[in-house]
């Protein structure tokens, strides 16, 4: 079918692992969520020209590939949410500049958010609850201009600053419940904030060597980014 443009496979008992060519091919919209697909995603998701990627609701293993962000300019929304993803979030995401939806929700994800999601410029809803994240919600991330909806819930997040109490003023929806964040209400019980998912390696925790500027290459994010690793 070299004609097609429209690959909808939803809600259906699909199985197996994904062909590395679908990647490759000349679609506008993949949508494979709700089916039974297992196996790690390929690493070559990043070449595929599609505005809209659905993943979810699959068994889908592995970390994110690498190559996300270093090809497609034309994805607008991807959703890996209720799914097995696991390791960190790499900071190449960063580099989909136009993108307006990104579920990350309902996986094993964890470590410290990357500074690049600061250059999600366009990002509306950005949900990245149900996971094992950590650290301190950076006001990079809670300063995105045209966010609407910013979910964190159910993770080990330890704190947000006064940049991310300003989203409740604009009425932007915004969830933070069920983290370890001292003097807020809704949060887990201590015991549960001992023993931080991913504390025992520093293979998710990023120190920029420089601050980041957004709207560059590649190289120049990994240029901003030192030594700092790239994927999980």
């Amino acid at each position: 079918m070299p004609n097609l443009i429209y690959l909808d496979l939803r809600f259906n008992n699909f199985y197996g692992s994904i062909p590395d060519d679908l990647f490759t091919k000349q679609l506008d919209a993949i949508f494979i969520n709700n089916n039974q697909f297992h196996g790690t995603l390929p690493q070559n998701l990043g070449n595929s020209p599609a505005s809209v990627i659905n993943l979810s609701n699959n068994n889908f293993s592995g970390g994110i590939p690498a190559s996300l962000g270093f090809v497609n300019s034309a994805l607008k929304e991807i959703l890996f949410l209720n799914n097995q993803l696991s390791g960190c979030i790499p900071e190449n995401l960063g580099l989909f500049s136009d993108i307006t939806v990104l579920d990350l929700s309902f996986n094993s994800l964890m470590g410290h958010l990357p500074d690049s999601l600061s250059c999600l410029e366009d990002i509306q809803v950005l949900n990245m609850a149900h996971n094992k994240l950590s650290g301190e919600l950076p006001d990079l991330v809670c300063s995105l201009k045209n966010l609407l909806n910013l979910s964190i819930e159910y993770n080990f997040f330890s704190g947000y600053s006064s940049k991310c109490s300003n989203l409740f003023m604009k009425s932007i929806g915004f969830d933070f419940s069920l983290n370890c964040i001292p003097g807020k209400m809704m949060q887990r019980p201590p015991p549960e904030c001992y023993g931080i998912p991913g504390t025992d390696s520093d293979s998710c925790f990023r120190i920029p060597a420089k601050p980041l500027v957004c709207g560059g290459s590649l190289l120049d994010l990994i240029l901003n980014l030192g030594n700092v690793p790239l994927s999980p």
